[in-house]
């Protein structure tokens, strides 16, 4: 070989490195897999089976998504942005990192899947044959009942939310009692909660307060106040009184205890169905959201209640700081006080449901030296109850802390009207633009 023909042969295999290493997954590129050593992935072999899996609940028609997953064309448009989503672990939306307990109902995607996808998208997103079987096995989704209708939450006319921001939160109040006796008729337990999305375009997530019967008219007086159905409302109900029973976001499964297990909703409570409308997706069709509300035959060994673990005076955010933080450490008896039981030493506890704003970042609930429940990145948009997989017994004399980070840099600030906005210092509040470090501790009590 002459000197000529090896500096040819040298540059071709540079570019040929280069090449490889600046495909566009978009692309379908059909030897790009004959670079390496990996065999050719296809969408109807490899990709459609995990698409299906992990996105089609959100990435379908008429969903909450903005793109659909579900055909080989459009998921091969949208191919750039699957990968940075997937490679950065934004989706599919599952929040807690694998540092906490197990969970049930996990969303994770696999590693192995993780790796598979990504793959078929650096090989050029190939199609495939029609009729080849699917050459991944998935374990089957484990997800809860559905709740029998023993009572149906119905916000009783379909609601047109506020085009004029990108977010609308209703609370609307729904009171289960009749003509001659208001609030629910008689005690029962919440065994299991469904949530029913009308125009899942735009149900983002939904919130069923419990408001008892000695507060219950103040909910209504703020029905009343505001024209339309329903009222505004951020955070919470926004009357006191109020306990969350259920807490549902895109992509959640229905929420049910175990057998032996319930929540005690008062006789003569009401119930306030707060509903969150993201309107990117939103085309002038309104919505009619139900929930589900399934109660135990008889009551249950365990009354399941709920813990706030919070300071509110703790939160102090100076404008700027891309690290501010709270940490707050409490002896589970100092929680203990808030069930006012006399001679409670100890609960046990089955869910965590953590809440902060838009500046939030990450937030840990730990117990002692075990990490319950650890979000590492932070998404306003995904909220939900997450369930413990085996209940973590919690005495009087452990530790409870709960340590939240938030980011209040300039790159951080919401954009309103077109413009970022400058930062500010930041104070607890049930606003947009306040904050919060919260998480709603699930405890279950013998009865």
């Amino acid at each position: 070989m002459t000197a000529h023909t090896r500096r040819v042969s040298l540059l071709l295999g540079l570019a040929g490195v280069l090449f490889s290493a600046c495909v566009d997954p978009g692309k379908n590129t059909d030897d790009s897999h004959m670079m390496s050593d990996e065999p050719l992935l296809t969408y109807t072999q490899d990709a459609k089976p995990l698409l299906d899996h992990y996105c089609a609940d959100c990435h379908a028609a008429g969903g909450i998504a903005p793109i659909t997953l579900t055909d080989h064309a459009s998921v091969k448009a949208a191919a750039s942005a699957i990968a940075k989503s997937v490679t950065h672990d934004r989706m599919p939306p599952w929040l807690p990192t694998e540092q906490g307990v197990d969970l049930r109902y996990a969303r994770r995607m696999r590693p192995e899947d993780k790796q598979r996808l990504l793959t078929w998208l650096q090989q050029g997103a190939a199609l495939g044959p029609a009729d080849a079987p699917p050459r991944v096995v998935l374990p089957p989704r484990v997800r809860p009942a559905p709740a029998r209708q023993d009572l149906l939450l119905d916000i009783g006319d379909t609601y047109q939310p506020g085009a004029k921001s990108a977010d609308d939160y209703r609370c609307f109040v729904i009171d289960p009692g009749s003509p001659t006796q208001a609030g629910l008729p008689e005690a029962k337990y919440l065994r299991a909660g469904e949530v029913l999305p009308d125009n899942k375009a735009i149900v983002h997530h939904v919130v069923v307060f419990e408001i008892d019967a000695a507060h219950a008219a103040d909910a209504k007086a703020k029905d009343a106040a505001e024209s339309g159905p329903g009222y505004t409302c951020f955070g919470g109900a926004g009357v006191a009184g109020s306990q969350i029973t259920l807490a549902w976001a895109v992509g959640g499964e229905v929420n049910r205890l175990a057998d032996n297990q319930g929540t005690l909703l008062n006789k003569g409570s009401v119930f306030v169905v707060q509903l969150h409308y993201n309107l990117a997706n939103y085309r002038g069709v309104g919505d009619r959201t139900r929930v589900r509300f399934e109660f135990a035959p008889t009551p249950p060994e365990y009354d399941v209640r709920y813990l706030p673990l919070l300071y509110p005076p703790g939160v102090q955010i100076k404008a700027g700081d891309p690290q501010a933080n709270q940490v707050i450490a409490a002896p589970v008896s100092q929680i203990l006080k808030f069930l006012k039981l006399p001679g409670l030493t100890e609960v046990t506890i089955t869910s965590a449901f953590p809440h902060m704003h838009v500046l939030g970042k990450t937030i840990t609930t730990s117990l002692n030296s075990q990490t319950l429940l650890d979000i590492a990145n932070w998404q306003f948009g995904w909220q939900q109850t997450y369930f413990l997989s085996q209940p973590v017994l919690a005495k009087a004399t452990d530790l409870l802390t709960l340590t939240c980070q938030w980011d209040n840099s300039p790159a951080n600030q919401p954009v309103i009207d077109g413009k970022q906005q400058p930062p500010k210092d930041v104070r607890f509040g049930e606003g947009t633009g306040d904050e919060m470090c919260v998480t709603l501790l699930g405890v279950q009590i013998r009865r």
